[in-house]
């Protein structure tokens, strides 16, 4: 467990930068035990891989991890998937109009420069990383 800062009055590629980078601390111990490791419980020794099964959160917090852009004015504002703000409420969208963002698709879009375009972040984020 571990606690994230919240800087007040800094500049927003600041408080990015330097949230995703306690992210990488808080969480870099998971990537370094990729095959797992030994405890001692009760004198036996048990087998352990430590995971991170789900993150709760609320919109704000997604949208920070995700390094979606906060404003409900950008034109992909939702965290979850690649929906224009337009046709958030429609109905009549085809599967191919709901794309999700997949952390190897954001990843695609940062490493082309075009993220713009997807409404994140220029922030590398720690998540691409994981296996």
């Amino acid at each position: 467990m571990g606690y994230l800062p919240i800087l007040e009055n800094a500049n927003k590629n600041l408080v990015r930068e330097i949230f995703h980078k306690c992210l990488r601390y808080l969480l870099e111990l998971i990537i370094l035990l990729e095959n797992g490791v030994n405890l001692f419980i009760n004198n036996k020794k048990i087998w352990f891989y430590p995971r991170v099964p789900t993150i709760l959160a609320d919109w704000p917090e997604a949208t920070s991890y995700c390094l979606v852009y906060k404003s409900t004015n950008s034109n992909i504002s939702c965290h979850f998937c690649l929906v224009k703000k337009n046709d958030l409420a429609n109905i009549n969208l085809s599967s191919s109009d709901m794309r999700l963002r997949s952390h190897n698709e954001m990843r695609n879009y940062f490493e082309n420069k075009t993220q713009n375009s997807v409404c994140i972040e220029s922030v590398p984020n720690f998540f691409w990383n994981f296996p």
